[in-house]
């Protein structure tokens, strides 16, 4: 029975797996081992949870999808044109998209792999004899951190989505059964689940992540914010921001235009981040998306036809001497020598075509493979979501503003003063465009427009016809033919 469990515990998610099956299982490594000798050694689940870490991975192309597609083109920031990808970008950029896009199945699947993967090894871990309960409690939280983190992607596209739990008895008959007709958990539910792993998480990983790419208190705390920032549980936020500046183990980096430069990667600002390698499969793939047409790359690197752009208003809502706009390419010399202007032509008239080289392009890159890692949660965000959560409590106080300076200073822009914000809307409004400014390329704008209520009348005002019920993706209809209790999103 031992043998079989543990098969059908790895191949759990199957039932959500509609398209890619083959694929899915020609990565899946683990049933070449005898089960029962992972129930008696440690290492065993230790490789288990590296390949829940993995899985759980937004980078290369699942980075592209999601930061940029999912959660930034159909923002005020940037779009995509040209190459094969402009069709695949277009529904998204233009709120058009169907109820069977392949993009937001594959994530889907991506995020129940990850959970797949972190039930492996809670339910595992819990039969391993000879553990002493500090080594479990950590094995513990960081599958429960797996499983939390990936839950809340899930949540940021979809709403609330089944939720997995296997009993440590059940038979491969049950397990079968659980993946396939699990239906979508109530919002408190759901939001009470995902908290319950995070807060695990917080009580027993290690204050610093060591390795690189391992979670810590602080990315439990960090999930944890994020999640309360959709609820909008402002004194929860203030709570769990407050415990990670209160760990002292993060500092914003003092040079923003290096931070995500490969050289940069040694600071103490990255709270969450997986790390990455010019080595495909584990790169970072964003550069070459985002150079301009005849760009004087190096010779080791790539220019793809899909090319990212940023709006010029965007551009201009920084002030004249914030570094952060350092990173947003205005104008280049291209090979022939020739000036190419991306912010707006002679007459005035906005191009739409500047550039973000926020993820500095790696000189050892190979390819379209750099090295920069890809941050999920920094300290920045720590600040400004603090700043955000003490305004909607009490209104406009000289802590949220002194948090905020401390973000702006770092990039030489000019500090507010209380007096200048006298109103919590003022402040909120201000807090928004801010977090625009700061954290633009990492995919933030779509869950921080539709927080503020702005998400649908932006897309409006960009002149697309979108609908309130956008603020949710699909469920992929490729999920809901597999599980019939599943049901669909409002409006779709």
């Amino acid at each position: 029975m031992a043998t079989f469990k543990l098969k059908y515990l790895l191949l759990l998610s199957l039932p959500f797996f509609t398209s890619g099956c083959k694929s899915f299982l020609a990565e899946e490594v683990y049933t070449e081992y005898d089960p029962n000798g992972f129930l008696q050694d440690a290492s065993g689940i230790d490789a288990l949870l590296t390949g829940a870490y993995a899985r759980s991975r937004i980078i290369a192309y699942d980075h592209r999808n999601y930061t940029y597609m999912m959660n930034e083109f159909n923002t005020d920031v940037s779009f995509e044109t040209g190459g094969g990808l402009e069709k695949d970008a277009a529904p998204f950029i233009q709120f058009n998209w169907a109820v069977n896009n392949s993009f937001l199945n594959g994530f889907w699947q991506k995020m129940y792999q990850a959970i797949a993967s972190a039930n492996s090894v809670l339910l595992l871990s819990n039969q391993l004899g000879g553990l002493d309960q500090e080594k479990l409690n950590k094995i513990q939280a960081e599958a429960r951190f797996i499983r939390g983190s990936s839950y809340y992607f899930l949540y940021n596209l979809f709403g609330p989505t089944p939720l997995i739990d296997i009993p440590a008895d059940a038979t491969p008959e049950q397990i079968e059964e659980i993946g396939k007709n699990t239906a979508r958990a109530t919002r408190e539910v759901f939001v009470n689940y995902v908290v319950a792993d995070l807060e695990f998480a917080a009580q027993y990983l290690p204050l610093a992540e060591n390795p690189i790419g391992r979670a810590s208190k602080g990315a439990a705390y960090g999930y944890l914010m994020k999640l309360y920032l959709k609820e909008k549980n402002w004194a929860k936020i203030a709570e769990v921001t407050k415990q990670v500046i209160d760990g002292k183990q993060y500092e914003l980096y003092a040079d923003y235009t290096k931070l995500f430069n490969v050289l940069g990667e040694s600071n103490k600002e990255f709270i969450f981040r997986a790390p990455c390698l010019p080595q495909s499969g584990y790169h970072n793939n964003y550069m070459a998306h985002a150079f301009p047409p005849n760009y004087p790359i190096l010779s080791n690197q790539i220019n793809f036809g899909a090319q990212f752009r940023t709006y010029s208003a965007f551009y201009k809502t920084f002030d004249a001497n914030d570094r952060r706009r350092e990173l947003l390419i205005r104008s280049y010399t291209d090979v022939s020598g020739k000036n190419v202007e991306l912010l707006e032509d002679a007459a005035g008239k906005a191009l739409d075509n500047v550039r973000s080289f926020k993820y500095w392009p790696d000189p050892n890159a190979v390819g379209e493979a750099m090295g920069n890692d890809i941050v999920y949660i920094r300290y920045a965000d720590i600040l400004l979501s603090r700043a955000e959560a003490l305004n909607e409590l009490s209104g406009p106080t000289q802590e949220a503003i002194d948090l905020i300076n401390a973000v702006r200073q770092r990039a030489n822009a000019a500090t507010l003063t209380l007096a200048s914000y006298p109103t919590k809307e003022g402040l909120r409004d201000f807090l928004l465009a801010e977090r625009g400014r700061e954290f633009y390329s990492e995919g933030l704008r779509r869950e921080d427009l539709i927080r503020h209520g702005k998400f649908i009348s932006s897309a409006r005002s960009r002149g697309y016809a979108a609908k309130d019920h956008q603020v949710l993706y699909p469920i992929p209809l490729q999920q809901i033919d597999a599980n019939p209790n599943l049901e669909q999103n409002d409006g779709y």
